[in-house]
């Protein structure tokens, strides 16, 4: 095998997209197809495009926008770099990476199984595009030796773009496709993080063995029973990887591992060991012969040659040496009821994107209409809180004014208790001047008729002594002048007597 397929340019392919100069195709599907290009400083590049035939329809242009979205937002080592995209041009398409390299199928199938520590090594470069992926909020879904590059710097993990952004069906599963789904995946539930988890153990598993982890007496139907049970078969599972993969092939989602737990793992288990990330210091030499063929490839196709080549075998073969070009190939006859067929199954999976879609716009909104709720009802809380505040202030500053009348009430009657008080006893030593003044009134006239002189002209009347005027109080005027009175009358009546 001297790399990867490239079939030449049909007649009906671009010479060009964007700067890109189109060398050949290397892969064609019903979405469309994927070109091997070159800018003009020599850089290969794979070229994806929407529909290289045919009108591309409003659903499908905005599948590969956000397909172009997903991808750009991914920077990893361990994933194919986007370099440009045009997903609003005639015909959208994306420039991505061309990564020179088997993928771990192809390796499995050519060059045999792994030791446990090159699996360990490939499962760390794998964890680590994971929780790439994972941070920007994207799940890959359909983890599988097919979808996992492995040049000599480390795995390349690819296509998680728009093809499936939607959680995969039973009517669309592989049988390579189900030896790797999770059992929620399987049982046609949404799919998480945990689901890559799953994938990636299974992949884990069959590098080293060289098999799913399922029995293999089974078809696609009975194979896709065993997965949805979590019906395992890890017979032949070396110790040293048993707990590496056993709690990522876990039934219930919870219990799998993360993604940076075994990057950790894998980093610490090696301390103190010679630190090499190349895939040299880890793989077997079939595999480092098979790589590097496929390097060997990738220069001969940066420089025009190897247009055409095929896979014609498990034996790497030079490709320094110059190669024909394959003729197009002939156009080929589609029965009316097979392209009814296509078309049918093609709006089926544009109708079930645009559901997903769909679904997924409301449960957006629906978490924002939650949020927006939630905030509305925390700002009323708030509201009525501080209208509580403001009563209870309001009720505190009442009472405080209720305590200051009650307590000026108490002083003015204390003040009118202490005036009443004093106006009593004055009244009363007046009352006592009055009687001490009528008792020497009636013994005056006897002494003075024996003395023969009369009484009104012997000695001049004396004169009470005047009364005191009471203290000014706060009272008011009402009880001063009642009091006044009280003594002014008191006053008249004794000096009437006495007179």
């Amino acid at each position: 095998m001297t790399g990867a397929q490239v079939d030449p340019l049909g007649s009906g392919d671009p010479a060009t997209l964007g700067r890109y100069e189109l060398l050949g195709r290397l892969a064609s599907g019903g979405m469309g197809r994927i070109y091997l290009a070159r800018d003009a400083d020599g850089q290969l590049v794979a070229v994806k495009t929407l529909l290289a035939e045919g009108v591309v329809s409003d659903v499908e242009r905005r599948r590969f926008t956000r397909e172009v979205g997903l991808a750009q937002r991914v920077d990893s080592t361990f994933t194919a770099r986007v370099r440009e995209a045009a997903p609003r041009a005639e015909k959208p398409w994306m420039a991505i990476d061309y990564i020179a390299a088997p993928s771990l199928s192809e390796l499995v199938r050519t060059a045999g199984v792994l030791p446990a520590s090159a699996v360990q090594w490939l499962a760390a470069g794998t964890a680590e595009a994971l929780v790439t992926l994972h941070g920007e909020g994207i799940i890959h879904r359909d983890l599988k030796p097919q979808n996992i590059l492995l040049p000599l710097p480390g795995p390349r993990v690819i296509d998680f773009g728009i093809s499936h952004a939607n959680d995969l069906t039973r009517t669309s599963l592989t049988l390579g496709t189900i030896a790797f789904t999770s059992p929620e995946q399987a049982r046609g539930e949404p799919s998480t993080e945990a689901s890559d988890v799953y994938s990636l153990g299974a992949t884990l598993f069959h590098l080293a063995l060289g098999r799913p982890p399922y029995r293999a007496d089974s078809d696609t139907l009975g194979l896709l029973a065993q997965v949805q049970r979590g019906q395992l078969d890890l017979d032949g599972l070396p110790k040293e990887l048993t707990n590496l993969i056993r709690p990522c092939l876990a039934a219930d989602p919870a219990e799998r591992p993360v993604p940076a737990e075994m990057l950790a793992r894998f980093r610490q288990s090696l301390a103190g060991l010679p630190v090499s990330q190349g895939g040299r210091r880890w793989l077997p030499p079939r595999w480092t012969d098979l790589i590097g063929a496929y390097e060997r490839h990738g220069r001969d196709l940066a420089r025009g040659a190897g247009i055409g080549v095929g896979d014609t075998g498990p034996v790497g073969v030079a490709g320094d040496q110059p190669t024909g070009v394959v003729p197009p190939p002939g156009p080929t006859l589609v029965l009316p009821e097979e392209r009814e067929q296509a078309e049918r199954a093609e709006r089926e999976r544009a109708e079930q994107a645009d559901r997903a879609e769909r679904a997924e716009r409301e449960r957006a909104e629906q978490a924002g209409r939650a949020a927006r709720e939630r905030a509305q009802q925390e700002q009323a809380l708030r509201a009525r809180e501080r209208r509580r505040e403001e009563e209870r202030k309001k009720q505190q500053k009442k009472e405080r004014k209720r305590a200051q009348q009650e307590a000026e009430r108490q002083r003015r009657e204390r003040v009118e208790n202490e005036e009443r008080e004093r106006a009593e006893k004055e009244a009363a030593r007046l009352r006592a001047a009055e009687a001490r003044a009528r008792q020497r009134a009636s013994r005056t006239p006897a002494a003075s008729a024996s003395a023969g002189l009369s009484p009104r002209t012997d000695r001049p009347a004396p004169r009470p002594a005047p009364p005191r005027a009471p203290a000014p109080t706060r009272s008011g005027r009402g009880s001063a002048f009642v009091t006044w009175l009280v003594v002014l009358s008191v006053v008249a009546l004794v000096v009437w007597l006495v007179s």
